[in-house]
């Protein structure tokens, strides 16, 4: 991922800049998604810690995931199954992210016009998404201060169309975002079991 449009790249894209990315911009955008996705990661867990000590029937249901699946077992290593199967940890963290995202806001910038919601934008213009917002949103969410990883359960349960921006969207997606699922769930079956 980190050597696309560089150099190494067999299947580099104009983007207007017509130049490479050097080798240390490599590196110094290596090391941005190391500890940006480090502090994240971190904080996330901190909360997600903070709504399971406050949610006690959340607790046993996760609980009871998670010995279902290890059965008392506290050595044995997490394998891809296990983490497949721990749908209410996925469940949590989705819900932690929602109802409390840890980055807040976006900010996109346009630089020719465009039809935004119905309204014409000119060049030049920076929009700040509030994604805090988003997430909490009545028209999007049934009690949407509520928290309640359950809403993630249901199998045909599916978001409305940009409602849930946990790693953000379009070409800025997070590059780590399977990666943060992957830690924070196998974190909460390795502290909780």
């Amino acid at each position: 991922m980190i050597i696309k449009n560089t150099l190494r790249d067999g299947n580099y894209i104009e983007t207007g800049a017509n130049r490479f990315m050097s080798d240390n911009e490599i590196r110094v955008n290596l090391l941005d998604g190391i500890i940006g996705g480090t502090y994240k990661s971190a904080n996330m867990l901190s909360f997600i810690i903070y709504y399971i000590a406050h949610h006690p029937i959340v607790k046993m249901k996760m609980l009871e995931e998670i010995d279902s699946i290890f059965q008392g077992d506290i050595i044995r290593p997490i394998t891809k199954d296990d983490f497949y199967n721990l749908k209410y940890c996925e469940a949590i963290v989705k819900e932690v992210a929602r109802i409390f995202p840890i980055i807040y806001s976006n900010v996109r910038y346009i630089d020719e016009p465009k039809e935004i919601a119905g309204y014409q934008w000119p060049a030049g213009i920076t929009f700040l998404a509030n994604i805090k917002a988003i997430h909490n949103k009545d028209d999007y969410w049934e009690e949407p201060n509520k928290f309640n990883p359950d809403r993630w359960m249901n199998e045909n349960f599916e978001p409305k169309k940009d409602s849930f921006i946990m790693f953000g969207r379009g070409l800025r997606l997070c590059p780590g975002r399977k990666l943060a699922m992957i830690e924070l769930v196998c974190l909460m079956a390795l502290l909780f079991r």
